[in-house]
């Protein structure tokens, strides 16, 4: 009886590839059809390699996009990135703390089976809200206005897109997190009620971390991506660049520190009750600074 052959897994950058060759095809108009013509490969080589399920040979990507009207700049940026080795290592760069806006990130965010952050510095991005988005960019010096505002619908339009995906969504946030002082009172306030909300999805999996729990070797947040067609993927977020771990003794090592994680944190329904009296102790606040009377400055008078 002959074996089984194991299906090959894609990796991250087939994958990026494949989104930007399908993005580039439908902006052209073309279908998929058009393109299997027009090169005289098959349809499904075509939807193959636009999943980055298949290894394509030298020069497929150029040929591809010159027929895909791709211009200067993106035929010499998905070239480059072609020819990069496909060793488990991939660096990308981004804005200050702003991943959001790469193609791997929304590859990974949009067609993962699973995801599972850890942040212990911030909510997770994928669970913020537009005033704490504007807030948190403003403190990592952001000016309010045209930069500020893209980064924000941005980054609320991916969260749109990526929780479709079916999940399961593992949050791990740190208490700390939750009990940080906003400038605006209420911006908490909504921020707590609306993790509270996504806590009752299904597949929506949020804990809290308690404060004093904190992995040593890993001071920024990271995210595990599984999926059955794709190899495993972490996702290491620094300032200003993105690193992608493929290889298996990476991917080991950090789904170690997420179990370590997943011991420390509270149940889900623990992470609800918490956030249930949070949310009690922050409309108490919230409605005793609005009972406190203003108190007029020397020569203020109050207006009737």
């Amino acid at each position: 009886m002959k074996a089984k052959k194991t299906p090959q897994l894609s990796t991250a950058k087939q994958r990026e590839l494949g989104a930007e060759l399908r993005r580039i095809r439908m902006r052209a108009g073309y279908l998929a059809t058009d393109m299997s013509r027009m090169l005289g490969w098959p349809a499904s080589t075509i939807s193959r390699l636009e999943s980055g399920l298949r290894n394509y040979q030298a020069g497929d990507i150029a040929i591809y996009l010159a027929r895909a009207k791709a211009t200067p700049q993106e035929l010499d940026e998905l070239v480059a990135l072609d020819r990069l080795p496909d060793d488990g290592y991939q660096v990308r760069s981004h804005p200050n703390d702003f991943p959001d806006d790469l193609p791997l990130i929304k590859v990974l965010d949009t067609s993962s089976q699973s995801i599972t952050t850890y942040n212990r510095v911030e909510i997770p991005r994928q669970l913020q809200i537009e005033p704490y988005i504007r807030e948190a960019f403003i403190r990592k010096g952001y000016e309010d206005g045209h930069a500020l505002n893209t980064v924000v619908r941005t980054r609320l339009a991916t969260q749109t897109a990526s929780l479709r995906s079916p999940g399961p969504f593992n949050f791990y946030l740190h208490e700390a997190t939750l009990l940080w002082r906003p400038a605006e009172p209420s911006v908490k306030h909504e921020q707590v009620l609306h993790l509270l909300i996504t806590s009752s999805l299904p597949h929506h999996h949020v804990h809290l971390v308690p404060d004093h729990f904190a992995l040593a070797s890993i001071q920024t947040g990271f995210a595990l991506y599984r999926h059955d067609q794709h190899l495993p993927l972490v996702h290491h977020q620094q300032p200003t660049t993105s690193l992608f771990l493929e290889n298996a003794d990476d991917v080991a090592f950090y789904a170690g520190q997420l179990e370590r994680v997943a011991n420390e944190a509270l149940t889900c329904q623990q992470t609800r009750d918490w956030l249930i009296n949070h949310l009690t102790e922050l409309e108490l606040e919230l409605d005793h600074r609005h009972r406190e009377p203003s108190i007029s400055r020397p020569g203020e008078l109050r207006r009737s």
